[in-house]
């Protein structure tokens, strides 16, 4: 069995995949906790969670103290000494008691760590993370060193990302594990990936239930060219498809550009729990009349307008008049969406669009499609997917040094090109198994990038230095298929 848990802002959705497939929508209210116990199969667990992104969005500002090596030559604030260089040699050591001061004179919440060539050797942010302990507990510091990328500004910008959502992929991690401690998260990316990996790269999880949606809606209707319109409690998402594949794009975080990469989707503020004032306003109060909550929402207006959904004798507040504007209004900002995209046919999800997405086509003059599992296409996405994982790979003869993800190694020969690179394609096969990949997934690695450099010395060829990427894409995964 797969099974996939969609942790949204309203509700908890969870689906078993087999020979057919099985869902549940739990309340939040309840916690993950019930959701969990509603799953009464045995299987693979796959989670993703909007939780880390509302932390940013709606909790209290995190106040991250940034610790920076960059080594000579850039004059950043809060440099510190310590420097690394271009070959992962460690030519300048911290000064631990330079560290501790600038600690205690700027007082945070959370740590971030980042050295210039950490990728290449760790050892400094390894050394300011052992001091950063003195004073912070370890799901408060983030360190730059297992982005793997070489990319500074950036990794020190996904680095203080990372250190603002650490504690809550942390308390999000130990709640899921103790019902189920085998789960993997669901990326941003539309993969797998252990707890382990995502602790130290929180921003992984960015945009994951949209990235779920899109490939659960892809998995449900097969459609490649289409745009899906995820309609939620809090908001309608729509995630255009090309070649059954959503398009992706950089996270940009307080206007600087990171390391991770996410699902494009565009976000419009209305959904089916959105309130009822003076019109449909773009905000959640809490569930709709129908469903026992405090105040009138869409759903609701739906109601006055004849559908059937929780208790429609609760909706008879909302007057007729009212009803029609706020559902028309809703329709009219869909629809103009959905042709903006250039898509010709939409796949409806959520649990309202059996009763919204054909009206929005009607609108947009679209072709449309709605499975009869569309409400849970967030979970049966996450159910569905496979473990990816990428693989960073530097050799250096001269230093006999092999760096893999941030984590040095010894290099006894270094071999020829083809050597590298199958190397690195059975190391991230090796990997991907032992955290619990299904054999049929892992056949194929893709070779992202390879390029090799010779360090020539009076003439001859002395030392030579190869950077390789590998990985094993996000998608559906064969046992699926």
């Amino acid at each position: 069995m797969l099974i996939g848990m969609d942790v949204g802002g309203t509700n908890t959705d969870v689906a078993i995949v087999g020979d057919e497939i099985v869902s549940v929508k739990v309340p939040n209210d309840r916690g993950i906790p019930a959701a969990l116990d509603r799953i009464t199969s045995q299987g693979r667990l796959g989670v993703s969670s909007s939780q880390p992104l509302n932390r940013i969005l709606t909790g209290d500002p995190v106040r991250v103290v940034t610790i920076l090596f960059p080594g000579p030559g850039l004059a950043w604030p809060g440099l510190l000494k310590g420097s690394i260089n271009h070959r992962g040699d460690a030519v300048e050591r911290i000064d631990p008691d330079e560290v501790r001061g600038f600690i205690l004179e700027n007082p945070g919440d959370a740590v971030a760590i980042a050295s210039k060539f950490s990728v290449r050797n760790p050892v400094l942010e390894e050394e300011a993370t052992d001091l950063a302990k003195e004073h912070y507990p370890d799901e408060r510091i983030a360190r730059s060193a297992p982005l793997a990328l070489l990319d500074f500004p950036a990794r020190v910008t996904t680095t203080r990302l990372n250190a603002r959502l650490k504690e809550t992929v942390c308390k999000l991690t130990a709640e899921i594990g103790k019902g189920r401690p085998d789960f993997f998260f669901f990326k941003g990316d539309g993969g797998l990936a252990s707890p382990q990996v995502v602790r130290e790269n929180p921003s992984l999880l960015f945009n994951s239930s949209a990235a779920a949606v899109a490939l659960g809606a892809f998995f449900l209707s097969r459609e490649k060219e289409c745009v899906v319109v995820d309609i939620g409690g809090t908001t309608t998402d729509l995630v255009p498809l090309h070649n059954g594949s959503p398009r992706m794009r950089t996270l940009i975080s307080d206007g600087e550009r990171t390391l991770a990469e996410t699902v494009e989707t565009l976000s419009i503020p209305f959904g089916g729990d959105s309130e009822l004032s003076g019109g449909l306003q773009p905000h959640r109060m809490g569930n709709a009349l129908a469903f026992g909550g405090p105040r009138p929402t869409l759903t609701d207006a739906l109601n006055v307008e004849g559908a059937e959904i929780g208790d429609p004798s609760r909706s008879v507040r909302v007057g007729k008049s009212e009803a029609e504007d706020a559902v028309d209004r809703y329709l009219d900002q869909v629809s103009y969406a959905v042709k903006e995209t250039g898509m010709d046919r939409i796949v409806g999800a959520g649990f309202l669009a059996p009763i919204l997405i054909p009206r929005i086509a009607r609108r947009a003059g679209m072709r449309f499609t709605v499975h009869t599992d569309s409400g849970c296409a967030n979970a049966v996405g996450v159910a569905v997917s496979r473990v990816s994982l990428t693989l960073h790979a530097r050799f250096d003869s001269g230093r006999k040094r092999a760096v893999l993800n941030g984590e040095v190694q010894g290099l006894k020969c270094m071999g020829d090109d083809d050597s590298l690179i199958g190397f690195c394609r059975e190391e991230v096969r090796r990997r991907a198994l032992a955290a619990g990949a299904y054999p049929e997934d892992v056949r194929k690695i893709d070779l992202v990038s390879f390029q090799a450099y010779d360090v020539v010395r009076g003439g001859f060829r002395a030392e030579r230095i190869a950077d390789v990427v590998v990985r094993i894409p996000p998608g559906i995964t064969m046992e699926a298929l």
